[in-house]
């Protein structure tokens, strides 16, 4: 009698990911935005690629810069709330949210303002250092109609966790129809 196959496994990478995308867009969809706070003038601050980088904060101004596949650029920003993460890593914005994955290693910006209205969402994945406290300048953007939009992001992360230099990542992202987007922190 002939063995049976063995079960097929994903990859440990891949399941986590397709939940992921599916949590972070559900919780970013469901959460009314942040309330805009009035803040003084802030001066825009590039996250360097290596250093120490302060991580998201209440009250944090960052810029998301994007170029999507077919070219089309973007300049946001996303407003935080004042107050604390009700889950740790999770940013209310007024725009959007934004995601800090410290295990996994990332952090995505997610654009939705102009998504809930039927417009393009934004979401820019980032790929933190190994010490976990900076970013690299540059990601892989997923952009979208809010159906879309998780399975694109599901294939910017898994960009980011399969290529190891920034031309890697930008030639999968090309090859994957992704685009590419940088972060900013602004502080006052």
């Amino acid at each position: 009698m002939p063995r049976p196959l063995p079960t097929l496994r994903l990859l440990p990478t891949l399941r986590p990911l397709s939940t992921l995308c599916a949590l972070l867009l559900g919780t970013a969809l469901t959460a009314p935005p942040a309330a805009s706070q009035a803040a003084p003038a802030a001066t825009p601050v590039a996250i360097p690629a290596t250093g120490g980088v302060p991580l998201p904060r209440p009250g944090q101004h960052w810029t998301l810069e994007a170029r999507t596949a077919d070219g089309e650029t973007f300049q946001t920003t996303l407003r935080l709330s004042a107050a604390p993460p009700a889950d740790p890593g999770t940013f209310r914005a007024d725009r959007g949210t934004l995601l800090l994955d410290a295990e996994a290693g990332t952090l995505i910006a997610l654009d939705l303002q102009d998504a809930r209205d039927g417009g393009l969402g934004l979401a820019c994945a980032v790929r933190l250092n190994a010490d976990r406290s900076a970013l690299e300048a540059s990601g892989v953007l997923a952009s979208g109609t809010l159906t879309e939009l998780p399975a694109r992001l599901e294939a910017a992360l898994a960009v980011l966790n399969v290529t190891r230099t920034p031309q890697q990542q930008e030639e999968a992202a090309r090859e994957l129809g992704l685009g590419s987007c940088a972060l900013s922190v602004q502080t006052p």
